[in-house]
């Protein structure tokens, strides 16, 4: 699928943070008009074109308003909570300080994350209790990327890749000064969180500067529920507090841009499985981004290059544990193109980093990985046809030092694999009227296993089980076909897609069945000190699944008042086994009636998730139960002066039903409910 973003207005970053947010799933026409801020998400366009001469050129794009990303954080402010709930999007739910998205039912590696267009060079891929570093409170645009849009990027992110966007280095020239402020609160996670960025410039140089903060406590669960991991009503060990920043500066001009951005985040937060295990997550991260402009022959070229230094301690009862650490390098080096009706893109990307786990649970020897690639893209756009065209190849190598840094017998020896993936998509849309469009995207994905899949082999504390790699994997390949139906007519919007992926090798994390001791030595079931044994294994397996979308205006006026509805579901099976695969999200469907009435809008949603009989026998807790969580909100726009504001309040899980996610990992999975009846508020204020 396809790229989706917002129109960014630089000198109004009020409004383009109002504007902020955008994810496709299916396809449409190449420039959508702005959304209000009170309808729900639009179906997006497809945007077949390979590139712009502008290093962020202004794709097609849906808006969805800030009024809604900031309605759909959780009180975990995590990337995962903020998306989980679109068409095809769930999370891996880690409680609310860890929650990754998964994308079609694709998680870890097949989903990668993105910083302004960088790599987070981080360790959330590799483990649930990992979170992502960076917070959507920050953003002023998050992107999905499928199909060819997704190949400068990434071969293997068959589900996508997210890039979330800062604006930490102005690319267009920025007049004057502006700035956004944000803060909610929220009582089923006993805190709030705030958030404010500047932007300032005369027209040749600029700065940006943001923060954000987010303190909570134990989250509260549904009356009734009970586990070992409840007391008095809370989830222990859930509470966290965190904050970050980030500044920048460039100078801009009709030749194009250069500029440098530093950013620090960090994240203090408990792990669920084991109330005297707290994790204290850190990185900093060093850019630099620039783009030449109407250069002969070649168009534009562009080049990033990022720094990333990442610390993940584990803490029990104080006390150091085990450390992650994960440093990095990503070059990207980019030529754009236009000529005539076509748009080229061609470069080049290097990727390069150190990753270490060291201490009493380290389950991964210290790894090295080194990646190489290069892709180009191809788009034209010719009467009522559009299409593009994407390539990538790589060379990947993954190398461990076994027990020779470590002292730990069972890492082995030193060890080095090599991988050349190829990648390929051809995606294209047919008008069939201007109301009506049809699109198609073809794709054959090739990704190297990564280093905790070939070389994981200890005792994981977070995931309280025991993971073993396999270094003999190898590489993962795919194919995929999607097909997609949209109709918009004014406000009115109906879309659908269809999509299949099948995979001669799927690297899965599955139970084995056995449990060991932690020197992955068998044992009895039950007995003292066991732990469950998940291996990685390469399978054959399928993925197909259903996304739609609509918002239908109802004949009233005076209140305006809108129909709106998603609906996704996905099955995903374990070919070379006969079982469906583990953590997959159910059938969802999630009707809501907006009413409009001048600045006012209420929004009245209930979300609908059927219970999860599709797991593998190995699951210990067999299907997940299906639920159905009622919520509400109010929002209120005003402005005066030259200031634009908004307040909000959010209600959710009225009915305070018990409900669990089928997306996590099962050894959690009881320990971590979706939270109970909540109230958050907010406001929103732009100058």
């Amino acid at each position: 699928m396809n790229r989706i973003s917002i129109r960014t207005v630089w000198a109004r970053p009020a409004r383009s943070l109002a504007a902020l947010f955008a994810l496709a799933f299916g396809p449409a026409a190449p420039s959508a008009p702005a959304q209000d801020a009170d309808e729900p998400i639009q179906l997006p366009t497809v945007n077949v074109k390979a590139g712009s001469a502008s290093s962020a050129p202004r794709r097609s794009a849906m808006d969805l308003a800030g009024t809604q990303l900031l309605l759909r954080q959780g009180g975990g402010n995590t990337l995962g909570s903020a998306l989980s709930g679109l068409p095809g999007l769930s999370s891996t739910w880690y409680g609310p300080n860890a929650d990754r998205p998964i994308v079609r039912g694709l998680d870890g590696n097949r989903v990668d994350i993105l910083s302004n267009g960088s790599s987070l060079v981080d360790a959330s891929a590799t483990s649930y209790d990992h979170n992502a570093p960076l917070n959507p409170l920050a953003a002023q645009r998050i992107e999905l990327l499928r199909g060819p849009q997704a190949l400068p990027y990434s071969g293997g992110a068959v589900g996508g890749v997210i890039d979330v966007t800062n604006g930490d280095i102005p690319y267009d020239p920025v007049q004057g000064v502006s700035g956004v402020a944000q803060w909610r609160g929220d009582s089923a996670f006993h805190g709030g969180a705030a958030a404010f960025t500047l932007d300032g410039g005369n027209g040749k140089a600029a700065l940006h500067a943001e923060a954000h903060q987010r303190r909570a406590g134990d989250y509260s669960v549904p009356g009734g529920v009970s586990a070992p991991s409840i007391a008095n009503g809370r989830v222990t060990n859930s509470a966290a507090r965190a904050g970050g920043g980030s500044l920048g500066g460039s100078l801009t001009g009709d030749w194009g841009y250069a500029g440098l951005s530093a950013s620090r985040s960090e994240d203090l937060y408990g792990s669920i499985l084991d109330p005297a295990v707290r994790i204290d997550m850190r990185q900093s991260r060093t850019s630099l981004r620039g783009e030449l402009r109407n250069l002969p022959v070649i168009g534009s070229l562009g080049l990033q290059y990022t720094h990333s230094d990442y610390q993940h301690a584990e803490l029990d009862a104080g006390m150091l544990a085990t450390r992650f650490v994960n440093q990095g390098d990503n070059l990207r080096l980019v030529a754009r193109r236009r000529a005539g009706a076509f748009d080229a893109e061609v470069g080049m990307q290097l990727l390069r980093s150190e990753f270490s786990a060291l201490g009493l649970e380290a389950f991964l020897p210290r790894t090295r990985t080194r990646d190489a690639a290069l892709f180009a893209l191809l788009g034209r756009t010719a009467g009522r046809w559009s299409w593009s065209t994407g390539a990538r190849l790589e060379r990947a190598e993954v190398a461990a030092s076994g027990e020779a840094d470590t002292g730990v017998a069972r890492f082995g020896s030193a060890s080095s694999r090599g991988f050349v993936p190829a990648s390929a998509s051809l995606q294209g849309q047919y008008a069939i009227d201007p109301l009506l469009s049809v699109s198609g995207t073809v794709s054959h994905n090739e990704r190297a296993p990564r280093f905790d899949e070939l070389y994981a082999n200890g005792p994981h504390e977070a995931t309280g089980a025991y993971e073993r790699g396999n270094p003999n994997l190898p590489k993962e390949r795919s194919n995929s076909l999607e097909i997609g139906l949209k109709y918009g007519q004014g406000r009115t919007r109906y879309g659908a897609a269809l999509y299949t992926s099948h995979y001669s090798n799927y690297v899965a994390l599955i139970r084995s069945g056995r449990d060991v001791d932690g020197d992955g030595n068998p044992l009895p079931a039950g007995a003292p000190g066991a732990l469950p044994e998940f291996q990685y294994l390469g399978v054959k397996a399928r993925f197909a699944g259903i996304e739609a979308s609509m918002l239908q205006p109802l004949p009233i006026d005076a209140p305006r008042v809108d129909f709106a509805a998603r609906l996704d579901w996905v099955r995903a099976d374990d070919l070379s086994h006969g079982q469906p695969l583990p953590r997959i999200a159910p059938l969802r469907f999630a009707p809501a009636l907006i009413v409009t009435q001048g600045p006012w809008t209420a929004r009245v949603e209930l979300q609908m998730a059927a219970r999860q009989n599709h797991v593998p026998a190995s699951d210990p807790l067999g299907p997940t139960p299906g639920y159905a969580l009622l919520g509400a909100s109010f929002t209120r726009r005003f402005g005066s002066g030259g200031l634009d504001g908004l307040w909000f309040v959010k209600l959710t899980n009225l009915t305070d039903q018990a409900a669990y996610n089928a997306s996590s990992v099962d050894t959690l999975r009881k320990l971590a409910p979706l939270p109970g009846r909540g109230l958050s508020v907010g406001l929103l204020l732009g100058l």
